[in-house]
């Protein structure tokens, strides 16, 4: 299940063109501008869909509800620009020093060496 916000004027024609590829049943909410998908397990879904949604104007594609190991194999949210995911590695490591909170689903687990250190005198 895949949980899509995008322009309410755009999600029926994103979800028109998705299921001209792959099968989908859609319900839609917010007059268009969230969308529910279900998609049959096998499709290349994430690669498609959150193409399509960035054709169709953009938005986010979120994975909501899948098999354990589909869920280990397609990133649940869109994937972030990289210095962005920096910054939110770099958060995440900061009020998350022990990785407790939703290991791994956030963010991969984010090593020292690729965090940086913190400036002297930098306030928290």
């Amino acid at each position: 299940v895949w949980r899509v916000s995008m322009a309410p004027a755009q999600g029926h024609q994103m979800v028109l063109a998705l299921r001209m590829q792959a099968a989908v049943d859609a319900f839609y909410d917010w007059q268009g501008g969230l969308i529910w998908l279900r998609m049959e397990h096998g499709d290349p879904e994430a690669d498609l869909l959150r193409g399509l949604v960035r054709q169709y104007g953009g938005g986010h594609a979120t994975l909501v509800r899948a098999a354990p190991s589909h869920r280990a194999a397609v990133p649940v949210f869109e994937p972030q620009a990289p210095q962005l995911a920096a910054l939110s590695a770099r958060l995440k490591a900061e009020f998350d020093p022990k990785n407790i909170l939703n290991p791994g689903r956030m963010a991969p687990a984010a090593s020292s060496a690729t965090l940086g250190t913190a400036t002297e005198g930098a306030a928290l």
